[in-house]
Formats: C-alpha cells, structure tokens, sequence
C-alpha cells in the first residue's frame, strides 16, 4: 500500500496532536466548511503493524442532512519516539467519500479488525488526492 508523503504526514500529525487524547476535534477555518478529525472503530492488524483508523472530513448540511465534502478514511500506524518524527509513522488512505457526487471508494478492505484486501490503482489516486488536501488544509489555515 502507498503512504503519504513526508510534508502530508507533518500536516496529518498536527491535525493528531491537536487532538491530543480526544477522540474528535473540529478545526474551523474563515471561510471554508469545518474540518472535523475523528478515531473511529478499534486497532486493526496491517502489514506494518497495529493500526488506528481516523477519519478527516469537511462537512455542510443540506435539507436537515450532513453531507461529507469529502470525507477520507486512513489507516494510521504509529511508531513515533516524539511528535515530530514523521518517518516512523505510516499513513495510508483506505476510504474516499463524496455525498454530493455520490462517490464511495474504499481502497483498503478491512475484514475481523484485519486489512484483507486493496485497489492499488484507487488507493494510489486516494494517496495522491490526501497530499494535495492536506497541503490546502494547511495553507488554507486550520492549523492556525
């Protein structure tokens, strides 16, 4: 499976230590939907170790629903000695969510808490759209 790369790992570890122990956070930017990061479900087994699920999403409502624009799921294995120490963590996107296009793309199958199965051509296209949003996350200024 492919990772993040370096500069979206430190951008995703920020995010995390802003998080701290809590199991949600919501970061808010001027002008842009809310960013709400949440630790979903329990440990699953990867080839790379003990892993934790987190899900990053932006969301709007419409007609009483919450819509994710998007929503991304992924699969994080964490060796860190200290919080900045981005070559010892794996992030590896396992789920891409649009509602309003109706787009649902899991990458990374998970069975029994296990990482079974992937896509290579849609978790590839998955890492690929994380570095690109991670960079706007931060440029666009929820680490402020």
């Amino acid at each position: 499976m492919k990772k993040i790369n370096k500069e979206a790992a430190g951008i995703f570890c920020r995010l995390l230590n802003r998080m701290g122990v809590k199991d949600y956070i919501k970061f808010t930017s001027e002008g842009f939907m809310p960013l709400v990061m949440e630790q979903i479900g329990t440990l699953i087994n990867t080839p790379y170790g003990k892993a934790q699920l987190y899900s990053l999403a932006h969301y709007y409502e419409q007609n009483g629903d919450l819509m994710r624009d998007p929503e991304m799921v992924f699969i994080v294995v964490d060796n860190r000695k200290d919080e900045r120490d981005y070559d010892s963590i794996g992030i590896y996107p396992q789920l891409f969510q649009q509602d309003n296009l109706g787009v649902y793309e899991e990458s990374v199958c998970i069975e029994n808490n296990a990482v079974t199965t992937y896509k290579p051509a849609w978790q590839e296209a998955h890492t690929a759209f994380a570095n690109q949003w991670l960079r706007n996350i931060n440029q666009q200024g929820f680490l402020k």
